[in-house]
């Protein structure tokens, strides 16, 4: 049986001749630890290059997993699933290995999409155009993009999202100190105007913890009442990690969903 970690998502892929990849790319170092990525790129890149996703894994991992976050089946599939729908697609391993590196993988988080903007022109991606996929605990590292609102970023998506780190602490599963609970908190983010926000798309599987998808709902709400663009899509019968695990139509129609709101977003004028 193909292992847990090394499934891919439940929709086709394209071939390797089908897309251009960098693997590899050292974007931080930290306590000693060598931090990397890999970016995949449509063959034909327009002058301006693609515009960009990048995609934050979730965790906690052992330190010795969490390092290769990047090279989970579930990323390496994602990364050339969107260059089909002409984007570049961005995987990077981060340091969430345990309840008390929240702030120590966030750094990480923000280390890799500031080396994507630098590193932009080269790597064949639009800076001014991207958006942030946060994958189960990925969610977590949501709250400071919000907080800032960069033009940039023009979509989220979540994905069974862990939308705090507090959650973790009523799951059951430790204790998170008060820090990383206050400053990692997306929701005295979701404020007016909806029209400086970015969008939103946010999948909940059905047979998550009831905790976690009332969290979801609640960003929903919260960001309709605001006045952001919010999709929303529940899979009722879909277990976390449905996108590799549940290769239901339902699961497929998600992905597939999913790269099209991405290209329709992305490619939106500038001046939203």
């Amino acid at each position: 049986a193909q292992s847990r970690l090394a499934r891919p998502i439940v929709v086709p892929v394209p071939n390797p001749s089908e897309y251009g990849a960098r693997t590899d790319l050292f974007y931080r170092e930290r306590n000693g630890r060598r931090f990397l990525m890999d970016v995949f790129t449509p063959l034909e890149t327009p002058p301006g290059g693609s515009p960009g996703v990048i995609f934050i894994h979730g965790g906690p991992l052992p330190e010795s997993v969490a390092a290769q976050g990047k090279q989970l089946g579930q990323y390496q599939s994602f990364g050339p699933f969107v260059t089909a729908g002409g984007l570049a697609g961005v995987v990077f391993s981060h340091g969430f290995s345990g309840l008390d590196a929240f702030q120590a993988a966030r750094g990480d988080v923000e280390a890799a999409v500031g080396y994507v903007r630098e590193h932009a022109r080269e790597l064949g991606i639009d800076p001014d155009r991207l958006c942030l996929v946060h994958v189960s605990a990925g969610g977590a590292f949501l709250a400071p993009f919000l907080a800032s609102r960069p033009p940039w970023l023009k979509c989220v998506v979540l994905y069974y999202s862990l939308l705090r780190p507090g959650l973790m602490e009523e799951l059951g599963a430790g204790t998170v100190d008060e820090e990383q609970q206050a400053t990692l908190d997306p929701f005295p983010f979701i404020t007016p105007p909806g029209a400086t926000a970015p969008a939103l798309l946010i999948a909940e599987a059905g047979r998550d913890a009831a905790a976690i998808n009332a969290d979801l709902r609640r960003l929903r709400d919260t960001a309709i009442a605001a006045g952001w663009r919010v999709e929303y899509w529940n899979h009722p019968d879909g277990p976390h990690g449905f996108d590799v695990s549940d290769p239901s139509e339902r699961s497929r129609d998600i992905l597939m969903r999913t790269r099209v709101f991405l290209g329709e977003q992305l490619r939106m004028p500038s001046g939203r």
